[in-house]
């Protein structure tokens, strides 16, 4: 069951995802998603929701390890993609556009749930909200993982203030810094299984540019 979606963000991601010329990067699977995926067993957790999968190279990787897969994003363009993609491979998958902040799946449908550089598009509540709902879907037990920016990123304070630590960047494109107190607050419902702070530095066209994520772990109590 869905919703309406949000145009503003949706015209946003669209036009992001519809962009040749970063593609390569965003399919390669990053480090931290290899090792969920290589410790965890597809017969004991099959159902895995990619909540906001862009143009799904978390999607793909899970698929192609064995699990079912259902994929969500905002964008029709990155769906699409993913659609394409996965019927090349011959990858089974469930591919959904949809706001991730509207969607509306069953209670405990899911054994894993990934939201990788997503929720943080939104306001708090929007964010914490949507962790609610994946506490929701997923069984009793099951494995949530994200990650969100920390007050330190390199693109705190840029763009719009819009509400606390909450800056629109470019039309439909928000992002949310979360310290400790949020993490604590958003997995009241889960038990902690690893919170870690990783910083990057690279350079772009010459300009430093500098990220700092949690990358977060829980499992649903």
């Amino acid at each position: 069951m869905m919703k309406e979606e949000n145009p503003q963000s949706k015209q946003f991601w669209d036009g992001v995802w519809n962009e040749e010329w970063d593609r390569d990067f965003w399919k390669r699977v990053a480090p931290e998603i290899v090792e969920l995926i290589q410790s965890q067993i597809p017969s004991r957790r099959p159902e895995v929701l990619d909540l906001g999968c862009g143009l799904g190279r978390n999607a793909v990787a899970f698929a192609q390890a064995g699990f079912s897969v259902t994929a969500t994003d905002l964008s029709t363009a990155a769906i699409a993609h993913l659609r394409e993609w996965a019927t090349q491979l011959d990858l089974p998958m469930r591919t959904l556009v949809c706001d991730f902040t509207r969607v509306v799946f069953p209670p405990e449908s899911f054994d894993i749930a990934i939201s990788v550089n997503v929720l943080y598009h939104s306001y708090q509540e929007q964010l914490a909200r949507a962790v609610d709902n994946v506490q929701n879907w997923l069984k009793k037990g099951g494995i949530f993982y994200f990650t969100c920016p920390t007050r330190e990123d390199g693109d705190y304070g840029k763009g719009i203030e819009r509400a606390p630590h909450t800056f629109e960047m470019e039309p439909g494109h928000m992002h949310y810094c979360a310290d400790e107190s949020d993490l604590d607050r958003w997995l009241a419902g889960f038990d902690l299984l690893s919170r870690k702070k990783r910083d990057h530095h690279w350079n772009e066209e010459g300009i430093p540019r500098f990220s700092s994520r949690w990358q977060v772990l829980a499992e649903k109590s």
